[in-house]
């Protein structure tokens, strides 16, 4: 298979299977990142195509002198947890998150929890794309294997360190409903969570490589079964996890949605009033609470208004898990989250582990003795909507940059973090291309909902016109 440079990301490696990633491709990526006497934990996720995936990107590692622990089939928590854990060099999960089961790919990070940063992944794929054939076929590597490969198996270190950290909730008695979305994490979330003393009733949670129940993506839309039996079963509120579980969707207690804004401010408030002249360990390291949270450009404006009051500084990063981490890790932050809900408590892990999040909101609850319901109608959101264009990979940063020129010349307070984000007196709109699929992202945030209204429709136009132009002229 000729490699296909788009489907090294800025954060992930991702393609759809046998189109644009085979096996050959990733035991090149084995090859490459494969170093002498160097250890790395591989796992997966529940994807069909994931276990011929894992075997080949192992043989890569092994035969360039890898030591490999392999966990098999497993949570993205469990696996990042099974190299920060075992201080091992590099953590690789195959998955492709929450995109469809005809998807798959890989996150690739360093033992200490870290994701690589784009340009690593760039690099990776220049030299993926020189070797034009292997030394060898996945069929003939069989020697080496059962000196350098090692399963294992994580599940007991990984709920007792968990347990251990939410001890003060344990029993607890709370009725919580979870959507396991049957993905990765029903290999995990509902042991931990009935370990930890929660009444748990189950939705979804039988793996399906399929995801042909509610899909892997735990939107507003796909969680409605999820906010239904919340209200009905009159649990304290519900969570849904997304493919590979590194993302939290929770339910509060009147079957209400809430977005990564709203679960973010209620955490960050929680761990800012916690931080007062409280040292901790994060990353390996002590150091004292600074009351930074990390928040990406996407977030909502009341994350300042809000959080600001209690002495935040408030930090933005670009879109995506890898900036978060790497935020969180270089500003020494309390707290990390983006609009899509992957969040960083660096007071439990420094990756983006979703089962920490419905932990944490338990103990808020337990902590404020209110309801979740109480604690999110206390907190001023303002309208808020997303926009998806369809927009192919090879054309939407061409797409990306011609809007950007555009937005440069008319308008005056522009910020170019990440895309291109125009700020007005009482609102903001946001264009930006995803890094994990073909589609451009358009934002809107407004103070009220005629503002982004009439935001909506113009800046859709904006972008709809612009990717005609791109499709008509190539």
């Amino acid at each position: 298979m000729a490699i296909d440079p788009n489907i090294f990301r800025a954060y992930d490696i991702r393609g759809i299977y046998k189109k644009n990633l085979d096996e050959e491709v990733m035991l090149k990526i084995g090859l490459v990142l494969g170093k002498e006497k160097q250890s790395f934990v591989v796992g997966r996720d529940i994807r069909k195509s994931g276990k011929s995936l894992a075997e080949a990107l192992i043989k890569g590692l092994i035969n360039s002198g890898s030591k490999v622990f392999y966990v098999g089939t497993a949570s993205f928590g469990q696996t990042m947890f099974a190299g920060w854990f075992n201080k091992l060099d590099k953590i690789l999960y195959i998955t492709a998150s929450h995109l469809p089961p005809e998807w798959n790919g890989l996150k690739p990070s360093y033992g200490n929890g870290i994701s690589m940063p784009e340009r690593e992944i760039k690099k990776i794929r220049d030299k993926v794309i020189k070797i034009k054939s292997p030394a060898f076929t996945l069929q003939s590597i069989t020697d080496k294997q059962n000196l350098n490969l090692k399963k294992i198996n994580i599940k007991k270190e990984y709920t007792g360190y968990l347990l251990d950290k939410f001890s003060g909730i344990k029993n607890n008695k709370l009725k919580i409903v979870v959507d396991c979305g049957e993905g990765a994490m029903c290999l995990s979330a509902p042991d931990v969570l009935k370990k930890i003393g929660f009444k748990v009733s189950e939705l979804y949670c039988n793996v399906n490589p399929n995801f042909s129940g509610r899909g892997s993506e735990p939107t507003q839309k796909t969680t409605k079964t999820l906010q239904q039996k919340v209200k009905k079963e009159k649990a304290d509120f519900g969570v849904a996890f997304d493919g590979d579980g590194d993302r939290a969707v929770i339910i509060d207690n009147k079957g209400r949605y809430l977005s990564g804004n709203v679960i973010g401010i209620i955490i960050a408030k929680d761990v800012l009033k916690s931080s007062k002249n409280k040292p901790r360990t994060t990353f390996g390291t002590k150091v004292v609470r600074g009351k930074k949270i990390v928040i990406t450009v996407s977030c909502s404006m009341a994350f300042e208004k809000e959080l600001k009051p209690l002495g935040a500084k408030i930090i933005r990063v670009p879109v995506g898990h890898t900036f978060m981490t790497l935020g969180c890790k270089k500003y020494n932050a309390d707290f990390g989250i983006e609009e899509s809900c992957h969040a960083i408590l660096p007071e439990c892990f420094p990756f983006d582990d979703a089962l920490p999040v419905p932990l944490k909101i338990a103990e808020i609850i337990l902590k404020e003795k209110k309801k979740l319901s109480e604690l999110v109608d206390e907190i001023k959101i303002y309208p808020f909507e997303e926009v998806v264009f369809d927009c192919p990979d090879e054309k939407k940063f061409k797409v990306m940059k011609e809007i950007k020129r555009k937005f440069l010349k008319k308008y005056k307070n522009i910020n170019c973090l990440d895309g291109v984000k125009v700020n007005f007196s009482d609102a903001w709109i946001l264009v930006r291309v995803s890094n994990t699929s073909p589609i451009i992202r358009l934002y809107i945030e407004a103070t009220t909902k005629e503002k982004l209204k009439k935001l909506k429709q113009k800046f859709s136009e904006i972008v709809n016109k612009a990717i005609a132009k791109s499709i008509k002229q190539f």
